[in-house]
Order: C-alpha cells, then structure tokens, then sequence
C-alpha cells in the first residue's frame, strides 16, 4: 500500500466528486436547503395557528339563564362568542372552536354551594379545537378558584387554607439555556447519525457502481496504484464527502430551528462550546467511516448504480433504528452496558457531550468500539475490492 498513490486517488475522486452536481446537491445543498425551509414553514404554521387560537377565541355558548360564567367569560378580550344552533356540527365543521353548554340551574348551585356540572365540546383532530378546549377549562378553572374564595370569605375562612404548601422552583443547572440542551439532546444525536451514515451514500454509490457504468473502474485498475491504494483513496474522499454533507445537514438544522422561532428554542444553536462541537465531530466522523467502507463495498458488489441504491437503502432503516432506540434515554441514568451496543452509544455519548458529562469510560468504550467497527469494515470493503468476480460483476 503506496500513501503517495492513496493521496493521488484521494485527490482524483474528491475533485470527480465535486465536479458532479448530482453528488454535490443531493449530499450538500439539499441538506443545507431541506431543514430552514422544513423548520421554517413548521415554526411560523405553529406560531401562526397559535396567534390565531389564543387571539381570536371562536366559542358559542348555550345558556338558558343569563349566568355570571358566560358573562365571564364573554369579558375576556380574547373571545368571540358566536350563535350557533347546533353547536356540535359547528365545532366538526370548524365554524367555532369550543362549544359550552351551561346548565340552566347554575346559578342556584352556586348560591347553594353545590357543584354544577359543565359540557364542553370539542373536535380532538383539530389542533385548534384542542388548544382552545384548554384555554377555555383554563378560564373555567380560575372562576371556579374565584367561587370557591368567596365561599370561604362568607365564613370568614381564610382562602390560604387551600394552600398548605407553596412550591418554589430552582432550575438545577449550573448554567442557563437549559430547555434548549433539552431539546438538542433529543434531535442532534438523531440528525447526526442519520446524516452520518446517509451523508457518505451518494459518494459511495458513484465510486462503486457509478464508476463500473460508466466503465472507468477497470481502467483505473490498471494504473501503477495497487487496488488497497485506490480503495483507501476512495474511503478518505467518500468520508471528506460524507462529512462535509454532515455538517451541511447541520448548518441547515441550526438555520432551521432559527427559522421556526420560539417553537423550536431559537437560541439552541448557542448552546454548545467549542470542545463539545469537536468531541462530536470525532464520533460522527467514525460514524461516517464505518459506513463509508459499508457503503463502498455494497457499491462495488452492485452491477448498477440502481442495484446499488437498492442494496443500500436498509442501511437506512438500521441507522434510524439505532438513533430513535436512544431518543428518550436520560443520560445521567444510562446504563454502561448500552455503551456496547453500535450506534447506540453514539447516540448516548452525544447526548453526555450536550448536556456536558465527559465520562472518560463511556468516552473510551464509545471510541473503542467504533474503532473495531471500522476495522471490520474496511477489513470487509478489502475483501470485496479484491475478489475479480465481484470487481467485474456485471
């Protein structure tokens, strides 16, 4: 294995690669593009369906007697009640959000310190309906509070007898933006080995099956480099490839989660500091050479790019399996042994780096075995490169 001939393939198919605009926008532009547009378009439908909600509370209420609740809750400046004769159909219509059927006797319960009993109807498939349902037992809650205070002031009780204990909260943390660590915790180590295991995929499949289309592999066997040359040159463009559309993903998931607004926790991107962004960059940049050498050996056995795509497309399925095992895992509880499990104790290791655990077993544990994963498959990518029947498949 010549490094001089590795550097000179390394070189040769990286500037193929970024000569290809296929390659170049489906593993960089698209990612860079897809997640401000996606997370935008969510953030401001969300933003949006919530102003609409909370500003302009569409209601119909259907009382007999004039009640001090309707009154209430007419007075809120946020509410618009609207006639309706069959409030039920209104609401699956859409025509109002929430609909209140008070009892006509109400009052009298009140006055006589009985409990009365409220109909709200809502449409549980429509968001709208959802949120303004709570806003409204919200309102219907505080009245209730209000009753229940001048009951106890009419028999001279003081109201603080309903609350023995007061709770004070204090956030933990030693340090701020906690919510948004919270929130990274749970889409970064997604995003990252998804895209670290589909991000090095086009490049593979171009210098694999793409090559043998076009019939510019057998020549380039021919060459002074040694076949374990061109496969090493091959695997070090195709993870400067995969990393590269990495961190386009990235970028454009920041930008994203920017774009949606408060939805998504605006500031998350700050969130992290430099050491943090490199400890992560090593374990996806082994995420993306373990799945390289996969990728590229699956390429080369594949007589069509086609054939190839087909081939690599559960790989898909294998890395989602390994990123959502872990979504709702808390890290400062995990077990040691789930750092043995591939995939997974990435995933749980990014999560330590976001929240700031650096357990120097976990981090060992974690790079130790990534380290037998590439081993293996470079061991397995050699294996392909080097059968004549595999080569020449056609």
């Amino acid at each position: 294995m010549n490094m001089k001939a590795i550097m000179i393939v390394f070189k040769k198919e990286l500037t193929d690669l970024l000569r290809d605009k296929k390659t170049v926008i489906v593993g960089i532009l698209i990612p860079l593009i897809i997640f401000p547009i996606m997370f935008g378009l969510i953030g401001r439908s969300v933003e949006g369906n919530i102003k609409k909600t909370s500003e302009n509370l569409k209601i119909a209420i259907q009382s007999q007697d004039k009640s001090q609740l309707a009154v209430f809750l007419k007075s809120q400046k946020n509410i618009t009640v609207v006639d309706s004769n069959d409030i039920k159909k209104d609401v699956q219509e859409g025509k109002i959000y929430v609909g209140l059927i008070i009892p006509q006797n109400i009052e009298e319960s009140i006055k006589d310190e009985k409990s009365a009993e409220i109909k709200i109807i809502y449409d549980d498939t429509s968001q709208n309906s959802n949120m303004a349902c709570n806003i409204i037992k919200s309102l219907i809650e505080e009245y209730s509070k209000e009753i229940v205070k001048s009951r106890l002031m009419s028999k001279g009780i003081d109201y603080s007898i309903l609350t023995p204990i007061n709770i004070k909260e204090e956030i933990a943390a030693k340090d701020e933006g906690g919510f948004g660590k919270f929130m990274l915790s749970l889409l970064l180590p997604l995003m990252l080995i998804i895209y670290g295991m589909t991000g090095p995929m086009a490049a593979a499949t171009d210098l694999g099956a793409g090559e043998k289309e076009r019939g510019t592999l057998e020549p380039l066997l021919t060459t002074q480099a040694g076949r374990m040359s061109l496969l090493f040159g091959k695997l070090l463009s195709i993870t400067v490839m995969g990393f590269m559309g990495t961190v386009s993903s990235i970028i454009g998931l920041m930008i994203g989660v920017k774009a949606g607004g408060s939805v998504f926790g605006g500031d998350m991107p700050l969130l992290l500091s430099p050491i943090t962004v490199i400890m992560i960059g090593i374990f996806v940049l082994l995420i993306i050479m373990v799945f390289g050498a996969l990728e590229l050996s699956i390429s080369i056995y594949a007589r069509s790019f086609k054939e190839a795509q087909t081939y690599l497309s559960p790989l898909t399925i294998i890395g989602m399996a390994g990123a959502y095992g872990t979504y709702m895992i808390d890290v400062k509880n995990v077990s040691t042994i789930l750092f043995n499990v591939p995939l997974a104790n990435v995933s749980l290791i990014i999560k330590e780096f976001i929240i700031g655990i650096y357990n120097p077993l976990h981090i060992g544990m974690t790079f130790g075995w990534n380290l037998v994963y590439i081993f293996l498959a470079v061991l397995f990518a050699r294996y392909m490169f080097s059968k004549e029947e595999v080569i020449f498949r056609a």
